[in-house]
Protein backbone atom coordinates (compact mmCIF):
# COMPACT_ATOMS: atom_id res chain seq x y z
CA UNK A 1 0.00 0.00 0.00
CA UNK A 2 0.96 3.20 -1.17
CA UNK A 3 2.47 5.56 1.82
CA UNK A 4 0.36 9.19 1.12
CA UNK A 5 2.64 11.83 0.63
CA UNK A 6 1.48 14.21 3.65
CA UNK A 7 0.99 11.68 5.90
CA UNK A 8 3.35 11.83 9.13
CA UNK A 9 5.76 9.10 9.22
CA UNK A 10 7.00 9.53 12.86
CA UNK A 11 6.09 8.16 16.12
CA UNK A 12 4.81 11.46 18.07
CA UNK A 13 1.43 11.58 19.26
CA UNK A 14 -0.69 14.02 17.06
CA UNK A 15 -2.00 15.79 20.51
CA UNK A 16 1.90 16.14 21.45
CA UNK A 17 2.64 17.65 18.36
CA UNK A 18 -0.01 20.04 18.04
CA UNK A 19 0.38 21.14 21.50
CA UNK A 20 4.61 22.16 20.75
CA UNK A 21 3.39 23.58 17.57
CA UNK A 22 0.93 25.63 19.23
CA UNK A 23 3.87 26.63 22.03
CA UNK A 24 5.90 27.59 19.71
CA UNK A 25 3.79 30.18 17.77
CA UNK A 26 2.20 32.02 20.75
CA UNK A 27 6.25 32.22 21.99
CA UNK A 28 6.81 33.25 18.66
CA UNK A 29 4.44 35.98 18.27
CA UNK A 30 5.18 37.15 21.39
CA UNK A 31 8.92 37.22 20.97
CA UNK A 32 8.20 39.23 17.33
CA UNK A 33 5.87 41.48 18.92
CA UNK A 34 7.97 42.26 22.27
CA UNK A 35 11.27 42.05 20.24
CA UNK A 36 10.48 44.06 17.74
CA UNK A 37 12.48 47.49 18.24
CA UNK A 38 15.87 44.91 17.48
CA UNK A 39 13.82 42.13 15.40
CA UNK A 40 12.22 44.46 13.07
CA UNK A 41 15.63 46.19 12.16
CA UNK A 42 17.70 42.99 11.67
CA UNK A 43 15.25 41.96 9.43
CA UNK A 44 15.64 44.87 6.93
CA UNK A 45 19.35 44.31 7.40
CA UNK A 46 19.58 40.84 6.74
CA UNK A 47 17.59 41.53 3.21
CA UNK A 48 19.58 43.98 2.21
CA UNK A 49 22.69 42.43 3.53
CA UNK A 50 21.83 39.58 1.25
CA UNK A 51 20.73 41.62 -1.69
CA UNK A 52 24.17 44.01 -1.29
CA UNK A 53 26.37 40.45 -0.96
CA UNK A 54 27.08 39.89 -4.83
CA UNK A 55 28.14 43.48 -5.16
CA UNK A 56 30.32 43.36 -2.15
CA UNK A 57 32.53 40.27 -3.73
CA UNK A 58 32.66 42.15 -7.73
CA UNK A 59 34.27 44.65 -5.50
CA UNK A 60 36.66 42.06 -4.05
CA UNK A 61 37.43 40.49 -7.07
CA UNK A 62 38.84 44.06 -7.56
CA UNK A 63 41.39 43.49 -4.71
CA UNK A 64 39.42 46.00 -2.63
CA UNK A 65 39.63 43.79 0.82
CA UNK A 66 36.62 42.83 2.63
CA UNK A 67 36.29 46.11 4.99
CA UNK A 68 36.51 48.28 2.00
CA UNK A 69 34.51 46.36 -0.46
CA UNK A 70 31.51 47.21 1.80
CA UNK A 71 31.83 50.25 2.86
CA UNK A 72 31.84 51.22 -0.94
CA UNK A 73 29.09 49.24 -2.01
CA UNK A 74 27.42 50.75 1.76
CA UNK A 75 28.25 54.15 -0.41
CA UNK A 76 26.61 53.13 -3.94
CA UNK A 77 23.29 52.81 -2.00
CA UNK A 78 23.43 55.50 -0.25
CA UNK A 79 24.66 57.46 -3.79
CA UNK A 80 21.27 56.07 -5.27
CA UNK A 81 18.90 56.61 -2.75
CA UNK A 82 19.80 59.77 -2.15
CA UNK A 83 19.26 60.41 -6.51
CA UNK A 84 15.72 58.86 -5.92
CA UNK A 85 14.74 60.71 -2.75
CA UNK A 86 15.81 64.15 -4.74
CA UNK A 87 13.95 63.17 -7.73
CA UNK A 88 10.62 62.32 -5.46
CA UNK A 89 11.39 65.05 -3.66
CA UNK A 90 11.69 67.68 -6.71
CA UNK A 91 8.20 66.36 -7.77
CA UNK A 92 6.85 66.91 -4.46
CA UNK A 93 7.58 70.40 -4.39
CA UNK A 94 6.09 71.04 -7.66
CA UNK A 95 2.53 69.10 -6.66
CA UNK A 96 3.07 70.42 -3.32
CA UNK A 97 2.58 74.26 -4.90
CA UNK A 98 -0.75 73.25 -5.85
CA UNK A 99 -2.10 72.39 -2.58
CA UNK A 100 -4.01 75.63 -2.38
CA UNK A 101 -5.79 74.57 -5.40
CA UNK A 102 -6.77 71.65 -3.89
CA UNK A 103 -7.68 73.33 -0.78
CA UNK A 104 -10.15 75.52 -2.80
CA UNK A 105 -11.52 72.82 -5.04
CA UNK A 106 -12.64 71.14 -1.62
CA UNK A 107 -14.11 74.32 -0.24
CA UNK A 108 -16.46 74.25 -2.92
CA UNK A 109 -17.24 70.61 -2.93
CA UNK A 110 -17.99 70.94 0.90
CA UNK A 111 -20.34 73.90 -0.12
CA UNK A 112 -22.18 72.24 -2.96
CA UNK A 113 -22.24 69.04 -0.44
CA UNK A 114 -23.87 70.96 1.85
CA UNK A 115 -26.35 72.57 -0.14
CA UNK A 116 -27.22 69.00 -1.51
CA UNK A 117 -28.12 67.63 1.88
CA UNK A 118 -30.41 70.49 3.07
CA UNK A 119 -32.02 70.57 -0.55
CA UNK A 120 -31.89 66.08 -0.82
CA UNK A 121 -31.97 64.92 2.54
CA UNK A 122 -33.18 67.39 4.98
CA UNK A 123 -30.67 68.02 7.15
CA UNK A 124 -30.35 71.98 7.50
CA UNK A 125 -26.98 74.00 7.60
CA UNK A 126 -27.60 74.27 11.73
CA UNK A 127 -27.63 70.59 12.18
CA UNK A 128 -24.57 70.22 9.64
CA UNK A 129 -22.64 72.49 11.19
CA UNK A 130 -23.15 70.98 14.67
CA UNK A 131 -22.46 67.09 13.44
CA UNK A 132 -19.48 69.47 11.96
CA UNK A 133 -18.40 70.53 15.73
CA UNK A 134 -18.53 67.12 17.60
CA UNK A 135 -16.61 65.92 14.40
CA UNK A 136 -13.59 68.58 15.31
CA UNK A 137 -13.94 68.05 19.40
CA UNK A 138 -13.48 63.99 18.55
CA UNK A 139 -10.62 64.92 16.68
CA UNK A 140 -9.06 67.04 18.94
CA UNK A 141 -9.66 64.85 21.53
CA UNK A 142 -7.73 62.23 19.71
CA UNK A 143 -5.15 64.72 18.69
CA UNK A 144 -2.85 63.65 21.14
CA UNK A 145 -3.11 59.93 20.75
CA UNK A 146 -2.48 60.84 17.05
CA UNK A 147 0.50 62.90 17.78
CA UNK A 148 2.04 60.25 19.88
CA UNK A 149 1.92 58.09 16.69
CA UNK A 150 3.13 59.69 15.10
CA UNK A 151 6.24 60.97 17.07
CA UNK A 152 6.76 56.96 17.65
CA UNK A 153 6.77 56.82 14.44
CA UNK A 154 8.82 59.12 13.54
CA UNK A 155 11.40 57.64 16.32
CA UNK A 156 11.12 54.65 15.11
CA UNK A 157 12.20 54.97 11.33
CA UNK A 158 15.18 57.53 12.56
CA UNK A 159 16.43 54.86 14.68
CA UNK A 160 15.86 52.25 12.02
CA UNK A 161 17.90 54.35 9.50
CA UNK A 162 20.73 54.66 11.81
CA UNK A 163 20.55 51.40 12.72
CA UNK A 164 20.64 49.36 9.53
CA UNK A 165 23.82 50.18 7.90
CA UNK A 166 25.96 49.14 11.04
CA UNK A 167 23.88 46.19 10.95
CA UNK A 168 24.20 45.93 7.25
CA UNK A 169 27.97 45.77 7.46
CA UNK A 170 28.70 43.32 10.07
CA UNK A 171 26.32 40.66 8.66
CA UNK A 172 28.27 41.30 5.42
CA UNK A 173 31.70 41.19 7.18
CA UNK A 174 30.70 38.28 9.47
CA UNK A 175 28.71 35.91 6.49
CA UNK A 176 31.38 33.30 6.46
CA UNK A 177 31.00 33.31 11.06
CA UNK A 178 27.54 32.92 10.31
CA UNK A 179 27.87 29.98 7.92
CA UNK A 180 29.88 28.01 10.15
CA UNK A 181 27.47 28.71 13.04
CA UNK A 182 25.21 27.04 11.43
CA UNK A 183 27.29 24.10 9.96
CA UNK A 184 28.69 23.71 13.58
CA UNK A 185 25.08 23.75 14.77
CA UNK A 186 23.68 21.07 12.83
CA UNK A 187 27.35 19.47 13.03
CA UNK A 188 26.21 15.57 12.30
CA UNK A 189 28.08 13.27 10.65
CA UNK A 190 27.41 13.34 6.45
CA UNK A 191 25.63 16.25 7.05
CA UNK A 192 27.62 19.30 6.63
CA UNK A 193 27.29 19.20 2.82
CA UNK A 194 23.94 19.23 2.57
CA UNK A 195 23.66 22.30 5.32
CA UNK A 196 26.07 24.18 2.73
CA UNK A 197 23.96 23.30 0.04
CA UNK A 198 20.84 24.78 1.59
CA UNK A 199 22.37 27.83 3.00
CA UNK A 200 23.66 28.64 -0.63
CA UNK A 201 19.79 27.56 -1.98
CA UNK A 202 18.26 29.82 0.53
CA UNK A 203 20.66 32.71 0.01
CA UNK A 204 20.35 32.56 -3.71
CA UNK A 205 16.99 32.38 -3.86
CA UNK A 206 16.25 35.21 -1.24
CA UNK A 207 18.43 37.16 -3.95
CA UNK A 208 16.67 36.59 -6.78
CA UNK A 209 13.46 37.16 -4.94
CA UNK A 210 14.91 40.32 -3.71
CA UNK A 211 16.15 41.81 -7.10
CA UNK A 212 12.92 40.62 -8.80
CA UNK A 213 10.78 42.87 -6.52
CA UNK A 214 13.57 45.73 -7.45
CA UNK A 215 12.58 44.87 -10.60
CA UNK A 216 8.83 44.74 -10.59
CA UNK A 217 8.92 47.79 -8.81
CA UNK A 218 10.93 49.69 -11.56
CA UNK A 219 8.50 48.33 -14.42
CA UNK A 220 5.59 49.13 -12.67
CA UNK A 221 7.07 52.29 -12.34
CA UNK A 222 7.30 53.09 -15.94
CA UNK A 223 3.71 51.61 -16.93
CA UNK A 224 2.35 53.94 -14.32
CA UNK A 225 3.95 56.99 -15.20
CA UNK A 226 3.48 56.45 -19.12
CA UNK A 227 -0.32 55.87 -18.65
CA UNK A 228 -0.67 58.88 -16.77
CA UNK A 229 1.39 60.75 -19.59
CA UNK A 230 -0.96 59.32 -22.17
CA UNK A 231 -4.20 60.46 -20.14
CA UNK A 232 -2.26 63.74 -19.36
CA UNK A 233 -2.40 64.29 -15.63
CA UNK A 234 0.03 66.56 -14.11
CA UNK A 235 2.94 65.20 -12.01
CA UNK A 236 2.60 62.09 -13.56
CA UNK A 237 6.27 60.63 -12.89
CA UNK A 238 5.71 61.38 -8.83
CA UNK A 239 1.95 59.45 -8.86
CA UNK A 240 3.40 56.90 -10.97
CA UNK A 241 6.78 55.72 -8.92
CA UNK A 242 5.11 56.63 -5.42
CA UNK A 243 2.38 53.98 -6.34
CA UNK A 244 5.24 51.34 -7.68
CA UNK A 245 6.80 52.22 -4.53
CA UNK A 246 3.76 50.96 -2.33
CA UNK A 247 3.65 47.75 -4.72
CA UNK A 248 5.90 46.48 -1.92
CA UNK A 249 2.76 45.77 0.33
CA UNK A 250 0.93 43.27 -1.79
CA UNK A 251 -2.24 43.54 -2.92
CA UNK A 252 -3.32 46.25 -1.24
CA UNK A 253 -0.19 48.39 -2.03
CA UNK A 254 -1.49 49.46 -5.76
CA UNK A 255 -4.60 50.44 -4.45
CA UNK A 256 -3.21 52.68 -1.98
CA UNK A 257 -1.04 54.08 -4.11
CA UNK A 258 -3.77 54.94 -6.81
CA UNK A 259 -6.16 57.15 -3.99
CA UNK A 260 -3.92 60.37 -4.25
CA UNK A 261 -3.56 60.90 -8.37
CA UNK A 262 -7.23 59.54 -8.73
CA UNK A 263 -8.66 62.44 -6.36
CA UNK A 264 -6.00 64.84 -8.07
CA UNK A 265 -8.25 63.99 -11.32
CA UNK A 266 -11.36 64.20 -9.54
CA UNK A 267 -10.60 67.63 -7.94
CA UNK A 268 -8.17 69.39 -10.35
CA UNK A 269 -9.53 68.28 -13.88
CA UNK A 270 -12.25 69.47 -16.07
CA UNK A 271 -13.37 66.62 -17.31
CA UNK A 272 -15.27 63.48 -15.39
CA UNK A 273 -12.82 60.96 -17.59
CA UNK A 274 -9.73 61.76 -16.55
CA UNK A 275 -10.43 60.11 -13.17
CA UNK A 276 -12.11 57.19 -14.87
CA UNK A 277 -8.84 57.07 -17.66
CA UNK A 278 -6.50 56.85 -14.39
CA UNK A 279 -8.68 54.39 -12.53
CA UNK A 280 -8.33 52.54 -15.85
CA UNK A 281 -4.31 53.24 -15.63
CA UNK A 282 -4.08 51.22 -12.68
CA UNK A 283 -6.15 48.51 -13.10
CA UNK A 284 -4.78 47.62 -16.34
CA UNK A 285 -1.32 47.72 -14.70
CA UNK A 286 -2.40 45.89 -11.67
CA UNK A 287 -3.56 43.40 -14.21
CA UNK A 288 -0.66 42.68 -15.81
CA UNK A 289 1.55 42.68 -12.78
CA UNK A 290 -0.43 39.99 -11.15
CA UNK A 291 -1.38 37.95 -13.97
CA UNK A 292 2.67 38.34 -16.00
CA UNK A 293 4.84 40.58 -14.80
CA UNK A 294 5.53 39.42 -10.87
CA UNK A 295 5.01 35.23 -12.05
CA UNK A 296 7.83 35.48 -15.10
CA UNK A 297 10.09 37.76 -13.19
CA UNK A 298 10.03 36.25 -9.45
CA UNK A 299 8.75 32.88 -10.51
CA UNK A 300 6.75 30.05 -8.70
CA UNK A 301 9.88 29.17 -6.67
CA UNK A 302 9.04 31.80 -3.45
CA UNK A 303 4.91 32.14 -4.66
CA UNK A 304 3.08 31.86 -1.53
CA UNK A 305 -0.99 31.39 -2.22
CA UNK A 306 -3.05 34.72 -1.54
CA UNK A 307 -4.75 33.39 1.70
CA UNK A 308 -1.67 32.67 3.63
CA UNK A 309 -0.32 36.49 2.20
CA UNK A 310 -3.75 37.81 3.25
CA UNK A 311 -3.36 36.26 6.79
CA UNK A 312 0.34 37.15 6.90
CA UNK A 313 -0.60 41.60 5.99
CA UNK A 314 -3.20 41.26 8.98
CA UNK A 315 -0.45 39.95 11.51
CA UNK A 316 2.06 41.89 10.04
CA UNK A 317 0.09 45.21 10.39
CA UNK A 318 -1.17 44.57 13.83
CA UNK A 319 2.50 43.20 15.39
CA UNK A 320 5.10 45.12 12.90
CA UNK A 321 2.46 48.21 11.88
CA UNK A 322 3.68 49.35 7.98
CA UNK A 323 7.03 47.31 8.32
CA UNK A 324 5.05 44.30 9.01
CA UNK A 325 3.26 44.63 5.65
CA UNK A 326 6.21 44.86 4.14
CA UNK A 327 8.27 42.35 5.56
CA UNK A 328 5.88 39.40 6.57
CA UNK A 329 5.13 38.38 3.05
CA UNK A 330 8.83 38.10 1.97
CA UNK A 331 9.66 36.32 5.39
CA UNK A 332 6.88 33.77 4.86
CA UNK A 333 8.15 33.24 0.59
CA UNK A 334 11.07 32.70 2.24
CA UNK A 335 10.02 30.71 4.90
CA UNK A 336 8.44 28.35 2.44
CA UNK A 337 11.88 27.98 0.51
CA UNK A 338 13.84 26.81 3.91
CA UNK A 339 10.62 24.32 4.29
CA UNK A 340 10.90 23.13 0.75
CA UNK A 341 14.50 22.01 1.26
CA UNK A 342 13.55 20.26 4.40
CA UNK A 343 11.86 16.46 3.87
CA UNK A 344 10.24 16.53 7.31
CA UNK A 345 9.19 20.53 6.74
CA UNK A 346 7.57 19.79 3.34
CA UNK A 347 4.52 19.91 4.05
CA UNK A 348 4.67 23.11 5.81
CA UNK A 349 6.37 24.25 2.83
CA UNK A 350 2.95 22.61 0.58
CA UNK A 351 0.28 24.21 2.62
CA UNK A 352 2.25 27.66 2.31
CA UNK A 353 2.92 27.91 -1.69
CA UNK A 354 1.01 28.15 -4.10
CA UNK A 355 0.55 25.05 -6.44
CA UNK A 356 -1.83 22.73 -5.83
CA UNK A 357 0.13 19.53 -6.72
CA UNK A 358 1.73 17.71 -4.08
CA UNK A 359 5.92 17.47 -4.76
CA UNK A 360 7.41 14.84 -2.83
Amino acid sequence: MAHHPLKSKDSYPFWLKSSLILIGLTLLVLIMSYGKFIIMPLAFSAFFAMLLNPLVKIFEKGKLGRVFSIILTLLVVVIVFTGILSLISAQFIQFSERIPEVTEKLKTVSTDAIVFLEERVGVSEEEQSEYLQQGINNLIDQSGNYASSIFSATTNAFTLMTLMPIFIFFMLYYQEMFRLFFQKLFEVKGTSSKVDKLLDRVQGVTQNYLMGMLSVIGILAVLNTTGLFIVGLDHALFFGVFASLLAVIPYIGIIIGALPPVLFALLLTDSLLTPVFVIAVFATVQFLEGNFITPRIIGSKVSINPFVAIIALIIGSELWGISGMILFVPLIGILKVIFDQIPEMKPYGYILGNNVKYNE
